[in-house]
Protein backbone atom coordinates (compact mmCIF):
# COMPACT_ATOMS: atom_id res chain seq x y z
CA UNK A 1 0.00 0.00 0.00
CA UNK A 2 1.38 3.15 -1.08
CA UNK A 3 1.43 6.02 1.97
CA UNK A 4 0.55 9.65 0.94
CA UNK A 5 2.70 12.30 1.51
CA UNK A 6 1.91 14.40 4.45
CA UNK A 7 2.88 18.15 5.22
CA UNK A 8 2.17 19.24 8.87
CA UNK A 9 -0.59 21.94 9.00
CA UNK A 10 1.73 24.43 10.80
CA UNK A 11 4.30 24.58 7.56
CA UNK A 12 1.31 25.40 5.34
CA UNK A 13 0.37 28.23 7.58
CA UNK A 14 3.84 29.72 7.88
CA UNK A 15 4.37 29.34 3.89
CA UNK A 16 1.33 31.21 3.14
CA UNK A 17 1.52 33.75 5.83
CA UNK A 18 5.45 34.38 3.84
CA UNK A 19 3.33 34.62 0.49
CA UNK A 20 1.12 37.48 1.83
CA UNK A 21 3.54 39.15 3.22
CA UNK A 22 5.30 38.94 -0.09
CA UNK A 23 2.20 39.94 -1.95
CA UNK A 24 1.34 42.84 0.22
CA UNK A 25 4.85 44.29 0.59
CA UNK A 26 5.23 44.40 -3.62
CA UNK A 27 2.66 47.44 -4.06
CA UNK A 28 3.57 49.36 -1.08
CA UNK A 29 7.74 49.49 -2.40
CA UNK A 30 6.09 50.18 -5.75
CA UNK A 31 3.98 52.85 -4.38
CA UNK A 32 7.28 54.41 -2.41
CA UNK A 33 9.24 54.26 -6.06
CA UNK A 34 6.41 56.14 -7.80
CA UNK A 35 6.29 58.55 -4.73
CA UNK A 36 9.69 59.04 -5.21
CA UNK A 37 9.51 59.81 -8.86
CA UNK A 38 6.90 61.96 -8.77
CA UNK A 39 9.11 64.24 -6.38
CA UNK A 40 11.75 64.14 -8.21
CA UNK A 41 10.20 65.08 -11.42
CA UNK A 42 8.58 67.55 -9.01
CA UNK A 43 11.59 68.75 -8.08
CA UNK A 44 13.11 69.18 -11.79
CA UNK A 45 9.93 70.66 -13.30
CA UNK A 46 10.28 73.60 -9.81
CA UNK A 47 14.52 74.22 -10.62
CA UNK A 48 13.51 74.31 -14.12
CA UNK A 49 11.04 76.87 -14.08
CA UNK A 50 12.93 78.86 -11.30
CA UNK A 51 16.01 78.77 -13.91
CA UNK A 52 13.38 79.71 -16.75
CA UNK A 53 12.50 83.29 -14.65
CA UNK A 54 16.25 84.13 -13.81
CA UNK A 55 16.76 84.02 -17.50
CA UNK A 56 13.84 85.32 -18.41
CA UNK A 57 14.82 88.67 -16.07
CA UNK A 58 18.60 88.49 -17.67
CA UNK A 59 17.25 89.10 -20.72
CA UNK A 60 15.08 91.54 -19.71
CA UNK A 61 18.31 93.64 -17.83
CA UNK A 62 20.19 93.26 -20.93
CA UNK A 63 17.55 94.83 -23.08
CA UNK A 64 17.84 97.21 -20.64
CA UNK A 65 21.17 97.74 -20.65
CA UNK A 66 21.31 97.76 -24.61
CA UNK A 67 18.73 100.62 -24.22
CA UNK A 68 20.75 102.45 -22.28
CA UNK A 69 24.11 102.68 -24.38
CA UNK A 70 22.52 103.09 -27.77
CA UNK A 71 20.81 106.25 -25.98
CA UNK A 72 24.27 107.39 -24.94
CA UNK A 73 23.23 107.97 -21.20
CA UNK A 74 25.95 109.57 -20.22
CA UNK A 75 24.22 111.76 -17.33
CA UNK A 76 25.35 111.22 -13.57
CA UNK A 77 21.46 109.00 -12.93
CA UNK A 78 22.28 107.51 -16.31
CA UNK A 79 25.40 106.47 -15.22
CA UNK A 80 24.54 105.38 -12.12
CA UNK A 81 21.23 103.02 -13.26
CA UNK A 82 23.56 101.29 -15.35
CA UNK A 83 25.91 100.58 -12.87
CA UNK A 84 22.80 98.99 -10.72
CA UNK A 85 21.34 96.86 -13.72
CA UNK A 86 24.95 95.93 -14.52
CA UNK A 87 25.51 94.62 -10.36
CA UNK A 88 22.05 92.75 -10.94
CA UNK A 89 22.79 91.33 -14.17
CA UNK A 90 26.22 90.08 -12.42
CA UNK A 91 23.98 88.90 -9.42
CA UNK A 92 21.26 86.97 -11.96
CA UNK A 93 23.93 85.19 -14.83
CA UNK A 94 26.23 83.76 -11.92
CA UNK A 95 22.60 82.35 -10.13
CA UNK A 96 21.94 81.00 -13.11
CA UNK A 97 25.36 79.31 -14.07
CA UNK A 98 25.24 77.48 -11.06
CA UNK A 99 22.13 76.30 -11.18
CA UNK A 100 22.98 74.84 -14.47
CA UNK A 101 26.42 73.43 -13.01
CA UNK A 102 28.24 75.97 -15.65
CA UNK A 103 31.15 78.13 -14.45
CA UNK A 104 30.22 82.01 -13.42
CA UNK A 105 30.33 84.19 -16.02
CA UNK A 106 29.51 87.51 -14.22
CA UNK A 107 29.68 91.04 -16.96
CA UNK A 108 31.18 93.14 -13.77
CA UNK A 109 33.55 91.62 -12.55
CA UNK A 110 34.02 92.95 -8.97
CA UNK A 111 34.33 89.35 -8.60
CA UNK A 112 35.31 87.54 -11.14
CA UNK A 113 39.26 85.91 -11.19
CA UNK A 114 42.06 88.20 -11.17
CA UNK A 115 44.65 88.29 -13.91
CA UNK A 116 48.29 87.88 -12.82
CA UNK A 117 50.44 90.74 -11.18
CA UNK A 118 52.50 93.13 -13.81
CA UNK A 119 56.19 93.53 -13.09
CA UNK A 120 57.12 95.95 -11.47
CA UNK A 121 58.25 99.25 -13.74
CA UNK A 122 56.27 97.61 -16.73
CA UNK A 123 54.21 100.30 -18.95
CA UNK A 124 50.59 100.32 -17.71
CA UNK A 125 48.75 102.56 -19.66
CA UNK A 126 48.98 101.46 -23.44
CA UNK A 127 45.30 100.10 -24.07
CA UNK A 128 44.70 96.67 -25.36
CA UNK A 129 42.70 98.26 -28.38
CA UNK A 130 45.68 100.45 -28.92
CA UNK A 131 44.03 103.61 -28.24
CA UNK A 132 45.50 106.73 -29.01
CA UNK A 133 46.69 109.28 -26.74
CA UNK A 134 46.88 106.07 -24.13
CA UNK A 135 51.06 105.92 -24.12
CA UNK A 136 53.73 105.35 -21.15
CA UNK A 137 53.73 103.43 -18.32
CA UNK A 138 51.45 105.46 -15.94
CA UNK A 139 51.03 108.44 -18.76
CA UNK A 140 47.13 108.81 -18.55
CA UNK A 141 45.94 109.34 -15.32
CA UNK A 142 45.04 113.11 -14.67
CA UNK A 143 45.85 115.63 -12.21
CA UNK A 144 43.27 116.50 -9.44
CA UNK A 145 40.11 118.40 -10.65
CA UNK A 146 41.25 121.71 -8.57
CA UNK A 147 44.62 121.84 -10.09
CA UNK A 148 44.19 125.18 -11.36
CA UNK A 149 45.50 127.03 -14.59
CA UNK A 150 48.49 124.77 -14.81
CA UNK A 151 46.00 121.57 -15.95
CA UNK A 152 47.04 120.70 -19.43
CA UNK A 153 45.63 122.34 -22.23
CA UNK A 154 43.67 120.81 -25.08
CA UNK A 155 45.40 117.80 -26.78
CA UNK A 156 48.61 117.23 -24.14
CA UNK A 157 48.58 114.50 -21.26
CA UNK A 158 47.42 115.33 -17.84
CA UNK A 159 50.26 114.30 -15.21
CA UNK A 160 50.67 110.93 -14.89
CA UNK A 161 49.00 109.30 -10.75
CA UNK A 162 52.42 108.74 -10.14
CA UNK A 163 52.71 112.23 -10.49
CA UNK A 164 50.23 112.69 -7.80
CA UNK A 165 50.97 110.18 -6.09
CA UNK A 166 54.99 112.36 -5.48
CA UNK A 167 52.66 115.17 -4.64
CA UNK A 168 51.29 113.90 -2.00
CA UNK A 169 54.40 112.21 -0.93
CA UNK A 170 55.78 115.90 -0.45
CA UNK A 171 52.73 117.00 1.58
CA UNK A 172 52.22 116.55 5.24
CA UNK A 173 48.63 116.02 6.43
CA UNK A 174 47.09 117.04 9.63
CA UNK A 175 45.03 114.26 9.73
CA UNK A 176 44.86 110.76 12.07
CA UNK A 177 45.37 109.02 9.32
CA UNK A 178 48.56 110.68 8.06
CA UNK A 179 51.27 108.04 8.93
CA UNK A 180 48.98 105.15 7.60
CA UNK A 181 48.53 107.16 4.26
CA UNK A 182 52.16 108.30 3.78
CA UNK A 183 53.42 104.85 4.29
CA UNK A 184 51.15 103.16 1.84
CA UNK A 185 52.59 105.52 -0.65
CA UNK A 186 55.72 105.01 0.47
CA UNK A 187 55.22 101.36 -0.54
CA UNK A 188 53.28 102.22 -3.93
CA UNK A 189 56.74 103.83 -4.82
CA UNK A 190 58.16 101.42 -4.02
CA UNK A 191 56.34 99.18 -6.44
CA UNK A 192 55.52 97.10 -3.09
CA UNK A 193 51.67 97.18 -4.67
CA UNK A 194 50.18 94.57 -1.67
CA UNK A 195 51.69 96.45 1.39
CA UNK A 196 50.42 99.84 -0.48
CA UNK A 197 47.08 98.70 -0.05
CA UNK A 198 47.01 97.19 2.68
CA UNK A 199 47.57 100.66 4.41
CA UNK A 200 45.39 102.72 2.52
CA UNK A 201 42.94 99.67 3.67
CA UNK A 202 44.02 99.95 7.11
CA UNK A 203 43.33 104.00 7.09
CA UNK A 204 39.83 103.51 4.87
CA UNK A 205 38.65 101.01 8.30
CA UNK A 206 40.46 102.22 10.61
CA UNK A 207 39.42 106.25 9.95
CA UNK A 208 36.50 105.93 7.61
CA UNK A 209 35.48 109.84 8.52
CA UNK A 210 39.11 110.82 7.11
CA UNK A 211 39.76 113.74 4.88
CA UNK A 212 42.39 111.32 3.18
CA UNK A 213 39.67 108.52 2.59
CA UNK A 214 38.99 109.68 -1.30
CA UNK A 215 42.56 109.85 -1.84
CA UNK A 216 43.37 106.49 -0.25
CA UNK A 217 40.55 104.77 -1.71
CA UNK A 218 42.33 106.82 -5.51
CA UNK A 219 45.48 105.53 -5.00
CA UNK A 220 44.48 101.75 -3.31
CA UNK A 221 42.49 101.17 -6.83
CA UNK A 222 45.76 102.45 -8.27
CA UNK A 223 47.75 99.36 -6.49
CA UNK A 224 45.37 96.57 -7.19
CA UNK A 225 45.88 98.02 -10.93
CA UNK A 226 49.69 97.74 -11.09
CA UNK A 227 48.90 93.92 -9.38
CA UNK A 228 46.96 93.37 -12.83
CA UNK A 229 44.08 92.87 -10.73
CA UNK A 230 41.55 95.20 -13.27
CA UNK A 231 38.22 93.91 -12.13
CA UNK A 232 38.70 95.09 -8.46
CA UNK A 233 40.35 98.14 -9.37
CA UNK A 234 37.16 99.21 -11.81
CA UNK A 235 35.06 98.41 -8.58
CA UNK A 236 37.59 100.60 -6.90
CA UNK A 237 37.39 103.11 -9.02
CA UNK A 238 33.92 102.81 -9.37
CA UNK A 239 33.10 103.14 -5.49
CA UNK A 240 35.68 106.26 -5.16
CA UNK A 241 33.91 107.77 -7.62
CA UNK A 242 29.92 107.18 -6.22
CA UNK A 243 31.18 108.86 -2.68
CA UNK A 244 33.22 111.44 -3.97
CA UNK A 245 31.56 112.66 -7.09
CA UNK A 246 33.04 115.98 -7.62
CA UNK A 247 35.87 115.41 -5.50
CA UNK A 248 39.94 116.30 -6.22
CA UNK A 249 40.23 112.77 -7.87
CA UNK A 250 36.93 112.14 -9.30
CA UNK A 251 38.55 112.64 -13.30
CA UNK A 252 41.82 111.29 -12.35
CA UNK A 253 39.32 107.74 -11.40
CA UNK A 254 37.43 108.30 -14.12
CA UNK A 255 39.82 107.84 -16.42
CA UNK A 256 41.82 105.11 -15.02
CA UNK A 257 38.26 103.66 -14.84
CA UNK A 258 37.89 103.33 -18.63
CA UNK A 259 41.92 102.01 -19.05
CA UNK A 260 41.20 99.60 -16.60
CA UNK A 261 37.69 98.52 -18.63
CA UNK A 262 39.87 98.86 -21.92
CA UNK A 263 42.72 96.13 -20.26
CA UNK A 264 39.92 93.60 -19.84
CA UNK A 265 38.34 94.48 -23.54
CA UNK A 266 35.42 95.71 -22.69
CA UNK A 267 34.92 98.42 -24.83
CA UNK A 268 31.45 99.54 -24.46
CA UNK A 269 31.79 100.38 -20.26
CA UNK A 270 35.32 101.89 -21.49
CA UNK A 271 32.77 104.31 -23.23
CA UNK A 272 30.35 104.71 -20.92
CA UNK A 273 33.00 105.81 -18.24
CA UNK A 274 34.40 107.95 -20.46
CA UNK A 275 31.14 109.75 -21.33
CA UNK A 276 30.48 110.22 -17.67
CA UNK A 277 33.44 111.83 -17.15
CA UNK A 278 32.83 114.45 -20.40
CA UNK A 279 29.38 115.14 -19.30
CA UNK A 280 29.92 115.54 -15.74
CA UNK A 281 33.59 116.80 -15.28
CA UNK A 282 33.72 118.63 -19.20
CA UNK A 283 36.23 121.04 -17.98
CA UNK A 284 38.68 118.30 -15.68
CA UNK A 285 42.36 118.12 -17.54
CA UNK A 286 41.41 114.40 -18.34
CA UNK A 287 38.60 115.76 -20.81
CA UNK A 288 41.11 115.88 -23.76
CA UNK A 289 42.35 112.11 -23.13
CA UNK A 290 39.07 111.38 -22.84
CA UNK A 291 37.69 112.53 -26.34
CA UNK A 292 40.72 111.13 -27.83
CA UNK A 293 40.06 108.02 -26.53
CA UNK A 294 36.27 107.94 -27.17
CA UNK A 295 37.57 108.73 -30.74
CA UNK A 296 39.87 105.53 -30.94
CA UNK A 297 36.96 103.38 -29.19
CA UNK A 298 34.26 104.46 -31.92
CA UNK A 299 36.58 103.86 -35.30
Amino acid sequence: MRVREFIPWPLLAIGGLISIVAIGCAPAADSQIQADQFALRGMVASNQQQLDSEQAKIQRLEDRVSELEHNGSASAGGANQLASIEQRLNKLESQSNSQTGGASSAANPAATGESGPVPPGAATESSATGAAGVAGAGAAVAAPVNSGPAASTAGSSPPSWRALMDEELATAYDDPGDKLYHQGLVDLKANRYPEALNQFQNLQHRYPKSSLSESAEFFAANALYEMGKYDQAILQFNDQTMRFPKGRFASAALLREAQAFMKINDRIDARLTLQKLLSDLPDSPEAPMAKSMMQTLAS
